[in-house]
């Protein structure tokens, strides 16, 4: 019945247009796609992708159907090699994107190595290298490129890749649209967007409105983002001036035990686990042809977040009447800073030449207060309030943290086949902890590093381009993690803080070679990689309740795989993407973990091998993406992902059953009903998989008689959406 519903009343992205009228049958055309990439967080002049060592992707606003995504990590999760989505909180909008086995995740306690850019902003947060996917406007984006491996060029946490956003302006994106979906949990998706130009200013802007009721019990959503540019351009000058500004307010009540999730699908282990996220971006980016072949370009950015979050669980133990705790935080955020960089294309030694030296200055200060509140369990597990404060676990932190950086990267055409690249960046950043409570938190540290990469490109045909890199990336410790360091004073995530002995920086190398063929109908990318990390930052589960431990250091990971894609379109009424990954993400020295509810802990303590996998990342992944324009006002598309199983976190000994493994279909269809107003429908896990995409070991006896430890955060189960647009 589903697909019925599917095949009937929509199309796909890319029947938005009708067709032209059919023309006589005849060899397709022989094309070469040449796309254009910005190598660093600031564009500047692209660089053909062809010239790039490392296997990036691009994802143009072709790709980006605003009815039927919601977020960034959704829509490259679809089509990108190499990525995995899984969802800690197993809510809507928080879910974690995994590259290359990294993660860039708004949770605390995820091994963060991702660096995400908008406009040339770096919007990790400075508190903790999270990235809030929900405060990114997916309705504006007119581009993304995924950078691959340690890229110097792209700062601070880019140790397994970094994505580079660009925003929507009225030159390129004139019209008007609005849009409205509704369906299954009774959620309701409301977009509107609009832009147009002159001979030299322009605007666009957007807003979505999302609003469900959730899947799981007791878990509503509410995600309200408007954003808007204004630019103008001259002769040999250009300025844009954009604001993103969001304020959401998202439930994700977290992992289950296992036993509880098979009897009930949508259960919730304890509840509500609420968090509230508030932000703005504001951004000038300003450029100026100096000469023919130079380029400057500046960036100056302000950022203000809030976060607060409200979680209610079980105690470790009861105290007189009180069998659950409150723990509440509020995050208080504000950041700036502004960066520059120069191109030039002039040709060296009678070769194309490509040029980029830049600077920046970021700085950003936290005001974090924490507070644990005794409370009592209900009858359908969630928490009462009281009143009544643990002054003993109060926090109020105060952070500061300033980096400066410079860069610059060179790509010279050696031959007419032969390509090389080199590039180097040095990071400095100061952070300043003081604890308005005591000194217990108060401290200062400093990091430094300058890391270098280097490349060679060879078209050994007009249309194959073989390539081979290495290249290094390093993140310093952020003051979540400064401050949850302590493995016999563990904190609770992401809340109660202890104090801070020091942790190391993270310094990741990856090397990287591979082959791609970019003429049409069939382009392909074979890339294998290895990507080593000293320093390694993870959190271990050493607390006594559910998601409390520690940071720690780990001497040596390893993250090596192979990833191949494939991409085939004829004549605009059939398109298709494939991609399959082999990756192994494993610790590279023995070491002693805690982790207390392993049932083969001796001491609350594992022993971990060199060798054993990482919690988190599935060893097979697979995706298909299917689109086929069917008439001239029909088109239908469908998407398949697999992955393998992957490892517990607290199981880090790989001793227990892996999270399974899953295989999730997904389809989409538009139909054209005039030439301004269009039906869409989207049907999500389409044969209704019970999945799971995280797991973590607990203590399920709190509420429940069953003393299996395995904690796992459930998938959502088949639903459908439908709607209309209307373009004008």
């Amino acid at each position: 019945m589903a697909t019925l519903m599917l095949l009937w009343p929509a199309a796909d992205a890319a029947a938005q247009q009708p067709a032209p009228d059919p023309q006589p049958a005849q060899a397709p055309p022989i094309e070469e796609r040449v796309e254009v990439v910005g190598v660093t967080p600031i564009h500047g002049i692209g660089l053909p992708a062809a010239k790039v060592p490392a296997n990036v992707q691009v994802f143009t606003a072709t790709d980006v159907d605003p009815a039927l995504t919601l977020d960034v990590p959704a829509l490259v999760a679809d089509r990108a090699a190499g990525v995995q989505v899984s969802d800690a909180q197993a809510g809507t909008f928080q879910p974690d994107l995994l590259f290359r086995g990294f993660a860039g995740s708004p949770l605390l306690g995820a091994s963060q190595g991702l660096a995400v850019y908008q406009d040339g902003v770096r919007i990790n947060d400075p508190f903790g290298d999270t990235i809030h996917w929900d405060l990114l406007p997916p309705a504006a984006i007119a581009s993304i490129n995924l950078m691959p491996g340690s890229n110097p060029l792209f700062g601070l946490n880019a140790l397994g890749g970094a994505l580079s956003i660009r925003t929507k302006d009225g030159f390129d994106f004139p019209g008007h649209r609005v849009s409205f979906t509704t369906g299954s949990f009774a959620r309701h998706h409301v977009e509107a967007q609009s832009g147009g130009h002159g001979e030299r200013l322009a605007y666009f802007t957007s807003a979505t409105v999302t609003d469900e009721r959730g899947w799981r019990d007791f878990s509503p959503s509410t995600v309200r983002r408007v954003f808007g540019d204004l630019a103008w351009r001259g002769a040999t000058a250009a300025m844009t001036v954009s604001a993103t500004a969001a304020s959401n307010r998202l439930t994700g009540n977290g992992p289950a035990p296992l036993a509880l999730l098979e009897e009930e699908r949508d259960a919730s282990f304890t509840h509500p686990d609420r968090t509230d996220n508030d932000g703005a971006l504001v951004t000038v980016d300003a450029q100026r042809r100096a000469a023919e072949h130079l380029l400057v370009e500046a960036v100056a950015y302000y950022r203000y977040g809030r976060t607060r979050t409200f979680n209610g669980d079980a105690a470790d133990e009861d105290e007189g009447p009180f069998d659950a705790v409150n723990n509440l935080s509020d995050s208080r955020g504000r950041g700036a800073g502004a960066s520059g960089q120069l191109t030039r294309t002039t040709p060296l030694a009678g070769r194309d030449n490509h040029f980029i030296a830049g600077a920046g200055v970021d700085a950003a200060g936290t005001e974090f207060h924490f507070a644990s509140e005794r409370a009592q369990l209900t009858a359908d597990r969630g928490t009462t309030r009281t009143g009544i404060f643990d002054e003993d676990a109060a926090v109020h932190l105060h952070s500061a943290v300033l980096t400066a950086s410079a860069f610059l990267t060179n790509t010279w055409s050696v031959t007419r086949t032969v390509g090389l690249s080199v590039s180097a960046r040095i990071n400095w950043t100061r952070l300043r902890l003081r604890d308005r409570l005591s000194a217990a938190l108060t401290g200062d540290h400093r990091f430094a590093r300058v890391n270098p990469a280097a490349g060679v490109t060879w078209q050994a045909r007009p249309s194959v381009t073989l390539y081979g890199s290495y290249a290094q990336s390093s993140r310093a410790p952020t003051p979540v993690e400064l401050t949850c360091a302590d493995p016999d004073d563990p904190c609770r995530l992401p809340n109660a803080f202890v104090s801070d002995p020091p942790l190391d920086q993270v310094t990741a190398g990856t090397w990287e070679a591979g082959v791609r063929h970019t003429r049409a109908p069939l382009r392909w990318t074979v890339a294998a990689f290895t990507t080593g990390a000293a320093g390694d930052i993870i959190f271990v589960s050493s607390g006594a309740l559910r998601g409390e431990g520690h940071f720690e250091n780990v001497d040596r990971t390893r993250r090596r795989g192979v990833e191949v894609s494939a991409e085939y379109e004829r004549a605009g009424r059939l398109s298709a993407v494939a991609a399959y990954t082999w990756q192994r993400a494993t610790f590279g020295t023995n070491l002693r973990i805690a982790s207390r509810f392993h049932p083969a802990a001796e001491r609350a303590e594992i022993v971990v091998a060199a060798g054993d996998r990482l919690p988190g990342v599935p060893a097979h992944a697979a995706k298909l993406a299917l689109a086929a324009t069917l008439t001239d006002r029909l088109g239908v598309g469908v998407n398949v992902r697999a992955q393998s199983g992957h490892v517990l976190r607290g199981d880090e000994a790989n001793l227990l059953p892996p999270v399974p493994g899953h295989v999730i279909l997904t389809a989409h269809a538009r139909r054209r009903l005039t030439d301004r107003l269009a039906a869409v429908v989207q049907a999500q896990n389409l044969l209704d998989a019970r999945f799971y995409t995280f797991g973590v070991l607990g203590d399920p006896s709190p509420v429940t008689d069953d003393d299996d430890p395995r904690f796992l955060s459930p998938g959502a189960p088949r639903a459908i959406w439908g709607g209309i647009e209307v373009q004008f």
